[in-house]
């Protein structure tokens, strides 16, 4: 190689370094809001579904159970649940559970069926 060539090569590097830095910070940046993302899903997919399961009486042992397991599991600032409103022997008791965390507010709403109700 020439001398020339050397200095060709190290001004395009100087050109392009900013360049794919820039870019390797925006990679960056969009694999940490992925990770985000992900982490909010999983927390709501499992919250909302164990808690349809235990009003169905499939999942934890009890409400509160739900509540402290996944106020742990999920580093919830709180976690909460509370009859809305107590329907008709067929209808069962309306249920919500909400809670919050870095994700923000959630409520999700379940139908209690009685065990005598249809």
């Amino acid at each position: 190689m020439r001398f020339t060539d050397v200095i060709v090569l190290f001004v395009i590097l100087g050109v392009f370094s900013p360049v794919f830095a820039g870019e390797i910070t925006a990679l960056r940046k969009m694999d940490c809001r992925i990770e985000q993302l992900r982490e909010e899903n999983d927390s709501l997919s499992f919250i909302s579904e164990s808690f349809y399961k235990t009003c169905e009486g499939r999942g934890f042992s009890s409400l509160e159970e739900w509540k402290s397991v996944c106020k742990r599991l999920w580093q919830l600032e709180s976690i909460d649940w509370e009859y809305v409103s107590y329907g008709m022997a067929d209808e069962g008791q309306l249920i919500c559970g909400r809670w919050s965390g870095s994700d923000g507010v959630k409520k999700i709403y379940c139908r209690k069926r009685s065990p005598f109700g249809g």
